[in-house]
């Protein structure tokens, strides 16, 4: 199973892929949409949507999650955040995938143990988490990364506390990734 993550922005839409294979999660790719900042926000949102379609497209996942906006101080940052939000809930609607959401604090969470990580932090235990030899960059990659590894960890409780009509593989699978 490919499982995408998304940490979206209007300027810098991160995004990450893992595969939940029969011995464990692994890395396949992850990266970052940084639309120029001199481009109108239309632009930049038309570009995020041709990027990701194309990232959809090519990855083929079975399954995506996305952070959940953050809101300071800043009503117009909100605004733009919320825009992208949707033009990549569009690109993943028309791909025929459903979306989980996750808070930042249950994405930490889920990656580092406590909801108030720091994103270099949770960059570190992505690393560790994948068994990568080099940090995840940039950091917006690096957390879409978490995103998708707090997707597979909150569907395996879910399937692992589901009745049981599984079959032995997907059980052991299910043992070993809900250990983690």
């Amino acid at each position: 199973m490919i499982v995408l993550g998304i940490d979206p922005s209007s300027t810098a839409t991160g995004y990450g892929l893992v595969e939940l294979d029969s011995r464990s999660c692994r890395f396949l790719q992850c990266g970052c949409i940084r639309a120029p900042s001199n481009r109108t926000l239309a632009e930049r949102l038309a570009l995020i949507y041709e990027r990701l379609g194309e990232v959809v497209a090519t990855a083929a996942p079975h399954a995506a999650a996305i952070e959940t906006s953050f809101y300071g101080k800043d009503p117009d940052a909100a605004s733009k955040l919320g825009e992208a939000r949707g033009v990549v809930r569009l690109v993943l609607h028309q791909a025929g995938l459903e979306v989980a959401h996750y808070s930042p604090s249950e994405v930490k969470k889920a990656v580092v143990g406590r909801g108030q990580a720091r994103k270099e932090q949770v960059q570190f235990m992505v690393a560790k988490l994948l068994k990568l030899k080099e940090l995840p960059r940039p950091l917006d990659a690096s957390d879409a990364l978490a995103v998708a590894l707090c997707h597979v960890h909150q569907s395996a409780s879910q399937i692992a506390s589901a009745p049981a009509r599984r079959k032995p593989e997907v059980e052991a699978l299910l043992k070993r990734v809900v250990r983690r």
